[in-house]
């Protein structure tokens, strides 16, 4: 039987934030290695909610859940909507 799970999909907004972080955390360090495995240690987080999409941070705007959680890294965060059967990352 297949494992359950649900799809990742990240959308260009979150591509384009992602490379913008690794920018930052390169310029911040000056080290390829250290940027690369920030970004990897980001996508494992979200890969983390692929099995129990709900355990992210919920999202709230004057106390009601706008449908979005998310998950941190050190100071960035990655935002996500469930969509179906899949993790829509934006």
């Amino acid at each position: 039987m297949a494992e359950m799970g649900y799809e990742i999909v990240y959308l260009p907004v979150a591509l384009a934030d992602m490379d913008q972080a690794w920018d930052e955390v390169y310029e911040a360090s000056a080290d390829f290695d250290i940027a690369d495995k920030y970004i990897a240690d980001l996508r494992a987080k979200l890969k983390k909610v692929n099995k129990n999409s709900k355990t992210g941070k919920r999202l709230c705007y004057e106390d009601i859940f706008a449908g979005i959680y998310y998950v941190t890294h050190k100071k960035y965060s990655a935002f996500y909507r469930i969509n179906a059967d899949r993790i829509e990352v934006g």
